[in-house]
């Protein structure tokens, strides 16, 4: 036997370390007070979803959610997904729930199934396994009717423990149990085939692993009224990965000012709220508005809206936080956008308009037939797109400095050295933002930062800086500090007017 060429060369490979990810800036978290089966459960605290048809189908198509839903999805760029988060406003009582296997929206028609005479499939119940066959569907006129046929060799085979239904709003089938409670004897497997003779309609009705959702029965629970702040907390506490939030139910204004000062106080928060009374554009110290807007956190974009729509403010959302910050010149201001679920303030006067500005209110109105929303700023008048970019960044740096502190196998020195390694990869997120056109060549007429003085232009749009470790003093050296990075930004900013002099002569 010849001896191994590991004793001349040997090769070991070293795994590399899993980094942080950065914080996704598009997700808005719409809270509801109104409940779902899901929300029936004490512990659950949001859903995902990622259209209006997944809020409908949980919520129904006549919930206040699923209007604010149809105006989040209605926003182009489309944002892939929202979450949909509890919020408990009074004492409520929850009646025990069915264990339940309901079914993605079907596609199929009846007509589909009325050549089927011999239709079969299997589920589990509890530890048996229920068999159903010989399914004939020849006279059905409806998929309502189709659920009648496989309801009654359903109730038959569980002796009327379980039955099935046709969820009209849903345009699903739901196979459930016929009382409620938490008996796991009651709980449900999949649709499955189990290869009998006939036709096997699992697939038809959606009732299959991969496109339908189990639940168990639940016992008869209570839910304590919580304030906003609680409701907030709790999502946070449970799910971190969210920035916007948005009330689709009725908020006062001691809320709507409890729900601002929760985001002003969290980490990267912003909150969205849509405006129909007149009366608070107006500039006076019992308006809730003025009060926030004296605040000038940028934390609160306010949308007016007199056309009836109360979820305008949403989709004002959903356009802000679509922006995708890792693309070339992808930075984008809000104003000038147009709105798909809202129709034209048409109506908006001149005085109106005034007040707006005044408090930093958007609305959304047409310039000489032009439909767009103006002005595209905060409550108090910072530009959405600014503090929405400097989250962004913000978030961007801090997650690049960590993973080139964690992610190295061997140590980041506490030398110049090391610290030139950590500035250079942070200037990987200055180029980054620069090409998505947040950041541009400009004057710098900030205080003097390092080697960068006032009046000087600043060619890259951005400039990190920091001192060498001769200037560290020995606590911060024994704490293994590395040295503080003063960081210069200049906004590339953007356009929203001009004026054009014209000289003639003749």
């Amino acid at each position: 036997m010849s001896l191994s060429i590991n004793q001349i060369v040997n090769v070991s490979l070293e795994q590399s370390s899993q980094g942080a990810t950065k914080r996704d800036l598009s997700v808005i978290a719409l809270f509801t007070d109104e409940m779902c089966d899901d929300f029936k459960n004490i512990h659950c605290r949001h859903v995902m979803v990622s259209s209006a048809d997944d809020v409908a189908n949980r919520f129904g198509s006549h919930s206040r959610v699923y209007q604010a839903a149809k105006s989040l999805f209605s926003a182009r760029p489309r944002l892939k997904t929202a979450l949909i988060a509890k919020y408990v406003k009074s004492d409520l009582a929850i009646a025990a729930t069915e264990a339940k296997l309901a079914g993605s929206t079907v596609s199929i028609d009846y007509v589909k199934y009325k050549t089927i005479n011999n239709g079969y499939f299997s589920f589990t119940l509890g530890e048996k396994v229920i068999d159903i066959s010989g399914l004939s569907f020849s006279t059905v006129s409806s998929l309502a009717m189709v659920a009648n046929v496989i309801n009654n060799a359903v109730s038959e085979a569980t002796n009327n423990q379980i039955k099935i239904i046709f969820d009209e709003k849903g345009h699903r089938f739901i196979l459930q149990a016929t009382q409620p409670g938490s008996d796991i004897a009651l709980n449900m497997g999949y649709v499955y085939d189990a290869k009998h003779d006939g036709t096997y309609i699992g697939e038809y009705l959606n009732l299959v692993d991969g496109k339908a959702t189990l639940y168990k029965g639940i016992d008869a629970t209570s839910h304590n009224a919580e304030s906003i702040s609680d409701a907030m907390t709790a999502l946070q506490n449970k799910y971190q990965n969210w920035y916007g939030a948005y009330f689709a139910n009725v908020i006062t204004d001691s809320e709507l000012l409890e729900a601002h000062d929760w985001v002003v106080s969290a980490d990267l928060k912003i909150l969205g709220f849509t405006e129909t009374r007149e009366a608070n554009l107006e500039y006076t110290d019992n308006n809730i508005l003025k009060k926030i807007a004296q605040k000038n956190s940028g934390r609160l974009m306010v949308q007016y809206n007199n056309t009836g729509n109360e979820f305008a403010g949403v989709e004002l959302m959903a356009i802000a936080l679509s922006t995708v910050w890792t693309g070339l010149n992808t930075a984008k201001t809000v104003k000038f956008k147009q709105l798909n679920s809202v129709s034209s303030d048409d109506k908006i006067t001149l005085n109106e308009a005034t007040k707006c500005r005044r408090l930093g209110i958007n609305f959304y109105t047409d310039y000489s037939g032009v439909n767009m929303l103006a002005e595209g700023v905060m409550l108090g008048g910072t530009f959405i797109d600014i503090i929405t970019g400097l989250d962004a960044f913000t978030n961007a740096a801090q997650i690049q400095a960590f993973n080139t502190l964690q992610g190295r196998s061997s140590k980041l020195p506490q030398t110049d050295e090391g610290q030139a390694v950590l500035l250079a990869s942070l200037a990987v997120i200055g180029e980054q933002f620069k090409n998505n056109g947040f950041l541009g060549r400009g004057k710098w007429s900030g205080e003097n930062v390092g080697d960068l003085v006032y009046g000087e232009i600043l060619e890259s749009g951005y400039y990190f800086y920091s001192d060498s470790f001769d200037t560290q003093d020995v606590s911060d050296r024994n704490a293994r500090k590395m040295m503080p990075i003063n960081v210069a930004l200049k906004l590339a900013g953007a356009g929203h007017s001009v004026d054009i002099i014209i000289k003639y002569n003749i």
